[in-house]
């Protein structure tokens, strides 16, 4: 049942991924809609809206709007307010590369359809729905408290922890948290709400009440609390559950901790059936899953109840069922992950009980406040201590790729079949049935192919990624319009596809959207955990400005740097990618002739990569070149740049233009796409299709279209 259960899953998620999104698409449109949360930010406010009703029939059940200094805006606001709304709406796009994060289908589960920014909000009506809007100003008091009592970096991960926000956690201690397995620490847990549960059932029976009362009293106060810090999908599991066990405890019967984590599923899937498909949903349920079922079975194996080794049991059981999870979210895996969690877990309950005193006597006075935060501050950097020495050594982390679904179904498979055997008491079997499921589960799936070029869809920017089977290089990485490329297009591709190290990173040029995302990746932490083996770029006579402030970055990060002019090459295996442009005494007048132009030769395959070269440029290499398969056309589909002579000459099969949806340059320019029509070349554009992907593979040629067809190989029949 189990496995029906899993292939039923994979085919409904499936299903809903080849669901285009409905457009929601308005430059302006005035509406009414009631609040139902908001949160305050730095730059403005994050706000919920349900119930949205505005002219034209325009309605839809929730939106998420944003507003900034520029949005006119009463000074307070209260859930349940009627507001009347003029913003700009906006469809949550599909992701446009393989391992970006998927913001429609998050925001779908949520309930929420479409997004928007804010030019103005009034108050129609000031209704106020009390107890959540009191919740919620205690919310902001509390984090005020926090943020008064604790630094910058302890504060965030309080307020995480017990507060359940994670606005103040920086990127570095995400980051740090995640890569060594207890990134799970970072939101309110089973282990929160039953030890604040316990606590408060214990004193409340001891000396208030009876047990009938207290039960009851302690399970009010458990969902306010869980209304005060947002109701997430783990605090929602863990207050179902503790409700159980107080129930079992009235009933005189026997508390079972998987009936009642069933309960609890079966009671949020009934609310939200589409949270079965959040990450959140799975690792929360898989952790308690691993410990309730993993606990006894290691510890009936080797018939030992020592606390020790039933911690390991329990860090063990969460590691092998949460893991296909985890590789399927976030592409890697934390060797160390057990050791951490054995380490840092003991600290967790005297953390959540000095913060709760801390925020709890801080409210009356900051000495103490900061006095009972102490405790937690010093566990803080204790834990990235230790997490940063984990993290620095060699192979701690591993980069696996997404899993396959059928990776994911054989290593379940493997799990229910290691449950059955154990019963037997044959410790070898059921272990090498263990193994076994993992080995499958960590093939390197990704890289059985002899030939992969991806246009990666960066907006109104540049990324292309050369893969063998051995080797990946990238060709420029940066964008105009898209807010941390590197952070949050080009490392999620390659992690996905498991690459943990480039050989070499091709800079055409200095401008900004081809090298910004390379900058972030270069100056990150740990290079994000992919690394760099070696950046070229183009050797030239003549230097301005933004090229000498990019070596010196370079340089200052200790980059190892290479120079290419025409007729240098760098050959690996069956790979030559060759220097076309610019050669040594190469006098341009504009920054974008003075691109490097590489041409990509394999076996049969001929790719040109012509950076932003426009036509003075394209005179300089014409008598050059001959017929190519495959043209990364030239300055995003400029109509300055592919002229005809140019495009005469290399006559691609293929062409590829990378370009930002409604860009404000007009890219690509319908000149461009004229003449590439002349030639009959077939265009693709990152803007429409996504990232754009041919592969050669067992002697055939494939093409793939991440936003258009979900990433599906059609054959390339003319190649």
């Amino acid at each position: 049942m189990v496995l029906v259960c899993m292939i039923l899953g994979i085919l409904c998620n499936a299903w809903i991924n080849t669901k285009e999104p409905v457009s929601y698409e308005r430059e302006s449109i005035h509406f009414l809609c009631e609040l139902e949360e908001f949160v305050k930010k730095d730059n403005g406010y994050t706000l919920v809206v349900r119930d949205v009703k505005g002219e034209d029939s325009f309605s839809c059940k929730k939106i998420k709007l944003y507003a900034n200094e520029k949005t006119a805006m009463p000074k307070e606001l209260h859930i349940g307010n009627l507001l009347a709304v003029t913003a700009s709406i906006h469809s949550f796009e599909k992701p446009g590369n393989p391992g970006q994060f998927d913001e429609y289908k998050y925001n779908t589960e949520l309930g929420i359809t479409a997004q928007g920014f804010a030019g103005k909000i009034e108050i129609k009506k000031n209704t106020v729905k009390n107890p959540e809007d009191f919740l919620h100003r205690l919310r902001n008091h509390l984090q005020d408290v926090v943020s008064l009592c604790c630094d910058e970096k302890t504060a965030g991960i309080v307020s995480a922890m017990v507060l359940g926000d994670k606005s103040g956690l920086s990127d570095e201690v995400k980051q740090l948290y995640q890569e060594n397995g207890i990134a799970h620490v970072l939101a309110i847990s089973g282990l929160h709400i039953s030890l604040i549960g316990a606590s408060l059932f214990f004193v409340l029976r001891k000396y208030f009440m009876p047990m009938q009362g207290a039960a009851v009293v302690t399970m009010v106060l458990l969902f306010l609390y869980g209304i005060l810090t947002g109701f997430s999908i783990s605090t929602q599991r863990a207050v179902i559950m503790m409700g159980c066990m107080l129930l079992a405890r009235l009933a005189g019967r026997h508390y079972d901790g998987l009936s009642a984590l069933s309960f609890s599923a079966i009671c949020q899937l009934l609310i939200h059936p589409m949270v079965l498909f959040q990450t959140g949903f799975l690792l929360s349920y898989g952790t308690v899953l691993g410990i309730y079922v993993f606990v006894d079975v290691f510890c009936d194996a080797w018939e030992s109840k020592n606390p020790i080794w039933m911690a390991v049991a329990g860090t063990a059981g969460i590691e092998l069922v949460t893991l296909p999870i985890l590789l399927t979210a976030y592409y890697e895996f934390s060797i160390l992950s057990i050791a951490a969690n054995v380490l840092f877990l003991p600290f967790m309950g005297g953390i959540l009980v000095t913060s709760l005193a801390g925020i709890g006597l801080g409210s009356i006075t900051i000495f103490a406040g900061k006095f009972c935060f102490g405790f937690a501050h010093f566990c803080f950097m204790l834990f990235e201590w230790i997490g940063n020495l984990f993290v620095k050594i060699p192979g701690a982390v591993v980069i696996t790729g997404k899993p396959t679904d059928w990776q994911v179904f054989l290593y379940y498979g493997c799990g229910v079949l290691f449950l059955f055997l154990q019963k037997w008491k044959q410790k070898k079997i059921f272990l090498l049935t263990l193994a076994f499921g993992v080995f499958v589960l960590f093939l390197p799936v990704h890289n059985n192919l002899d030939l992969q070029i991806t246009n990666l869809d960066v907006g109104q920017g540049d990324c292309s990624c050369i893969r063998t089977k051995n080797h990946t290089f990238l060709i420029d990485g940066g964008s105009s319009d898209v807010n941390k490329v590197g952070k949050y297009r080009m490392i999620p591709f390659l992690k996905s596809q498991g690459i943990s190290y480039v050989s070499y990173l091709f800079l055409t040029h200095s401008d900004k959207d081809h090298t910004n995302g390379a900058v972030e990746w270069l100056c990150a932490a740990n290079q994000m955990g992919v690394k760099i083996g070696t950046v070229i770029l183009p050797k030239l006579n003549e230097k301005e400005e933004a090229y000498c402030m990019l070596l010196d970055e370079l340089r200052n990060k200790g980059c190892n740097l290479m120079f290419m002019q025409r007729g240098d090459t760098v050959t690996i295996d069956e790979l030559r990618i060759s220097c076309l442009h610019p050669y040594p005494d190469y006098e341009w007048k504009s920054v974008n002739d003075s691109s490097l132009v590489l041409k990509v030769n394999y076996q049969n395959f001929t790719g040109l990569f012509t950076g932003d070269l426009e036509e003075a440029g394209e005179k300089e290499i014409i008598n050059k070149l001959s017929h190519v398969n495959y043209l990364k056309v030239a300055h995003h589909g400029s109509k300055g740049a592919s002229s005809e002579a140019f495009l005469e000459q290399a006559k691609p099969d293929v062409s590829v233009i990378s370009c930002g949806k409604k860009n404000c340059y007009g890219h690509p320019h319908k000149e461009t796409l004229k003449r590439l029509e002349n030639i009959g070349s077939k265009v693709y554009r990152t803007d429409k299709e996504g990232a754009v992907s041919i592969e050669y593979q067992n002697g055939k040629w494939y093409l793939s279209l991440w936003k258009k067809e979900s990433g599906k190989k059609r054959l390339l029949s003319d190649w």
